[in-house]
């Protein structure tokens, strides 16, 4: 009989023989679960941070900024397209201070000085595939329309008044906009 005699494997073969171990699986899945994640706060968290990531902050930072805070800022609230339109009608072609202002003036009047707003959204409804549509067509990135009631409501050292409004805010860019400065407001009784 004959013996056989096993033939030694070389190296490179038995490497490739062997099965990959756990840890050369779990390592590149969690690199990516890391990644993910990483992508993730990049990109979704700024746009829910900030003062105009949801509806119920560019109200309450439109109203703050109108009858308490700094009227420069009231065109952060609109998308560029309308910015410099804003700023013509509310000096009236740069022939008058703000009429913001005015508007400031007279609310303090009714309730006094050191005014604290208050903005609380009573409906936010998406508006709909046609206004999408619509607004999609004067302003650039849109992505979403919505419909909101709200109320504003002042409060000063002598007094406090409470409004109502209905508008539609536009996403743009992960941040909401108004796409009109023509906000009427009715006093609540």
């Amino acid at each position: 009989m004959s013996q056989t005699s096993a033939k030694p494997v070389p190296k490179k073969q038995r490497d490739m023989n062997k099965k990959p171990s756990k840890s050369a699986v779990v390592i590149p899945a969690a690199l990516l679960a890391i990644l993910a994640l990483a992508a993730f706060f990049l990109f979704a968290l700024p746009s829910l941070r900030g003062d105009q990531a949801n509806p119920q902050k560019l109200m309450q930072k439109y109203y703050q900024n109108l009858y308490a805070d700094d009227l420069k800022k009231l065109p952060e609230c609109l998308p560029e397209e309308l910015r410099e339109s804003f700023e013509q009608v509310s000096t009236m072609g740069g022939v008058s201070s703000s009429i913001y202002l005015s508007y400031r003036q007279q609310r303090g009047d009714e309730v006094g000085k050191n005014i604290r707003v208050e903005v609380e959204l009573i409906s936010n409804e998406n508006a709909g595939s046609e206004k999408l549509s619509a607004t999609q067509k004067d302003f650039d990135g849109v992505t979403t329309v919505n419909l909101v009631e709200f109320e504003v409501r002042l409060t000063g050292d002598t007094g406090s008044v409470a409004m109502r409004g209905v508008t539609y805010v536009t996403k743009i860019g992960g941040q909401w906009y108004l796409t009109t400065y023509n906000l009427l407001l009715d006093r609540v009784a």
